[in-house]
């Protein structure tokens, strides 16, 4: 990785470490994935169609084609963060994201349309996703499970408020201002802030990992340390979705609606400050010049050291699954709850209360990886993803379904962490990004792949039961290759 900056004073002085400003970027870069997510860009498919006469088939054909393309691209990209750094890297995906916004909005036919998903997948889900996921495991070791569990929280955020602050923005000002917005949001806020804030590493500011001062930070579960403003939070973001999702301009007027709106979205913002407040505390603690000192002899494997692991294939089978499973589910979630005669309103209800079930989730999981070994966390989030399955193919009133999203959100908060978290700890920090950059091609792929099945199996039996009890195979088995995949010695290569 190139590690040529040589300041020793970080670009702000704040009174804790400062590798909590770089999860804090971090966190703010996966939010900013999100108009490349297919939450974000689904909401855009019904403009396409009706704007260019095209088929349902051949804008998801388009797309599943250029979702191919930006997984079989994406590991060069890790190959880039090793080589140039994760805040070059990261300005750049920025900038590129921002033009591939700029050039969705400007769409006139089918190549333009091609070529603006694969720059939405390559630089959104794919490297806005991965850099951020590189980045926090170079400042944390320690503390590196609560760490991605506070960075995760972009991605919530983004999944729960990018669909109906689409719909909102393409009702009022049409779908190409949309994208004009997300552009300049990306080029003017996300852009700068990630040249001015981030650092490849705690060495270019004379910091250790997990820092190594006197005065050392505290981060505290939210939900122990400020339980009613963490809740607060919860419901004012839930509350907000409702505010964007619901027709409130067939009852009242248009002023007062967006006077709602906004008021509730500031809500949102500000109980999410406090909560960000209550996790950040510093506390002297007097302690010898041993036990100041941060452990950081991690031993890290290079790509073509690591697939000579078995570990390596093992976690690899693992982390394609949840993309490959997830995204059919996701993608198909309407027709399934339409086969059940559920209705399409309770599908969307699902994605939102998964997304904020899946929040509070990953501070207890970042708690508990830090502690246990994390094969075996990994195992029982592949459990949960099997129970999942189970509760879906038993869904059969709108409580059925409600607790299937529930669960399903608990178990997607598991895997935003532990899916993180398992390549750092196994395989170090330096080679990181190519490493990674291997596991998010094979996700993206999953995601790309991951509807066709369920359609297949729709048309050739009807309805999804068969295509769910042979998903159900698949998280079983990777719960028993987590439980194989012990971390390796390097020393026996």
């Amino acid at each position: 990785m190139n590690n040529k900056e040589t300041t020793h004073y970080p670009p702000v002085q704040p009174p804790f470490f400062y590798g909590w400003v770089i999860v804090m970027i971090a966190g703010l870069g996966v939010f900013f994935s999100g108009p490349g997510q297919t939450y974000s860009v689904s909401i855009f498919i019904d403009s396409y169609i009706s704007e260019f006469n095209y088929s349902r088939t051949y804008v998801s054909g388009l797309y599943s084609t250029a979702t191919l393309g930006a997984g079989l691209t994406l590991f060069l990209v890790g190959r880039l963060v090793d080589r140039f750094g994760q805040r070059v890297m990261m300005a750049i995906a920025g900038t590129l994201l921002a033009l591939a916004c700029f050039w969705n909005g400007f769409i006139l036919g089918p190549f333009m349309m091609f070529l603006g998903f694969y720059m939405l997948r390559l630089f959104g889900q794919g490297s806005l996703t991965l850099i951020p996921n590189t980045l926090v495991p170079q400042w944390f070791i320690q503390k590196r499970g609560r760490a991605l569990s506070v960075m995760a929280i972009g991605g919530f955020l983004s999944s729960a408020l990018l669909p109906p602050l689409n719909n909102w923005l393409i009702d009022a000002y049409g779908w190409r201002v949309t994208w004009f917005v997300w552009g300049a949001a990306l080029a003017v806020i996300f852009v700068p802030l990630t040249v001015w804030l981030v650092r490849n590493q705690p060495l270019q500011i004379g910091e250790r990992p997990d820092g190594g001062s006197a005065k050392r930070l505290s981060i505290q579960n939210p939900f122990l340390y400020r339980p009613r403003m963490a809740w607060t939070f919860v419901v004012s973001l839930l509350t907000t979705v409702v505010a964007f999702t619901f027709p409130l301009d067939q009852t009242f007027d248009q002023v007062w609606i967006v006077s709602v709106r906004l008021g509730f979205t500031a809500f949102t913002v500000v109980s999410f400050l406090y909560v960000i407040k209550g996790m950040v505390s510093s506390h002297e603690v007097d302690r010898g010049e041993e036990e100041q000192q941060v452990e950081i002899n991690e031993t890290s494997w290079r790509l073509n050291e690591a697939i000579r692991t078995k570990a390596f294939w093992f976690i690899l089978f693992c982390v394609s699954l949840p993309a490959l499973v997830n995204t059919g589910v996701t993608f198909h979630l309407v027709s399934l709850m339409g086969e059940k005669e559920l209705g399409d309103g309770l599908a969307a209800l699902i994605l939102s209360l998964m997304a904020i079930v899946g929040f509070p989730v990953t501070f207890f999981v970042g708690y508990l990886v830090d502690r246990i070994e994390v094969r075996y966390v990994l195992a029982l989030t592949f459990t949960g993803h099997v129970l999942a399955l189970v509760l879906l193919l038993g869904v059969s009133t709108t409580t059925g379904a409600i607790v299937y999203g529930v669960v399903w959100g608990i178990v997607n908060g598991f895997e935003r962490i532990v899916l993180s978290i398992v390549w750092p700890n196994y395989f170090g920090r330096e080679h990181l990004g190519s490493i990674k950059g291997v596991a998010q091609t094979v996700m993206v792929l999953g995601s790309a792949f991951g509807p066709l099945p369920f359609g297949a199996f729709f048309d050739w039996y009807g309805g999804y039961q068969e295509i769910l009890l042979v998903m159900l195979l698949f998280p079983a088995i990777a719960a028993l290759l987590s439980l194989l995949a012990k971390k390796p010695a390097y020393e026996t290569l």
